[in-house]
């Protein structure tokens, strides 16, 4: 397969309007995480006084240390995909050109995969997968493989003797 050919920025043209910004940090949890830890301070309980102070830790820890950068703008035309963490190079991929998407939530990380229609893919780590799964559900929902799988699953046709197998074979697992 070939890789995509991230062009500097200034040279790549997005299409269409600006609907979402997806970075690589999360926002809302920390922020969560520390309002968790200031309500665990009111209990007269020194552990969980303790698991607050430990919340509230572990959240300047993550708004600190892990360093954020863009890692794709969502238009309502396509998608632009950032090649560095700098945002330097960017890939434009109009919806057109776009096979299907996936998003996965494996291994503690959340990845966005992306496969064009002549074969080559993207795939990009972010804590912020849940924003961009809803704003790519609502722009093109035909491409995505869930929902793919879904109406295939769905355009199956059941005969009432399998709709009963299926019934007894349910029982017998219990």
């Amino acid at each position: 397969m070939n890789e995509v050919n991230y062009v500097d920025v200034i040279d790549c043209k997005p299409q269409g309007n600006f609907v979402k910004a997806i970075c690589f940090k999360p926002k809302k949890a920390p922020i969560v995480c520390i309002v968790l830890g200031i309500l665990m301070m009111i209990p007269n309980n020194l552990y969980v006084r303790l698991l607050g102070v430990f919340f509230i830790f572990m959240s300047f820890v993550v708004l600190k240390l892990v360093r954020d950068f863009k890692v794709m703008d969502i238009f309502d035309k396509g998608i632009m995909f950032y090649g560095d963490e700098e945002a330097r190079t960017a890939y434009f991929l109009p919806f057109e050109q776009m096979e299907s998407w996936l998003i996965k939530h494996e291994d503690g990380h959340d990845t966005v995969e992306v496969k064009m229609i002549d074969g080559r893919q993207i795939i990009k780590d972010t804590f912020e997968a849940d924003k961009a799964y809803k704003a790519l559900y609502s722009l093109v929902r035909e491409k995505d493989l869930k929902y793919i799988e879904a109406l295939k699953n769905r355009e199956k046709s059941l005969s009432i003797p399998d709709a009963f197998n299926n019934i007894k074979r349910s029982f017998r697992k219990k």
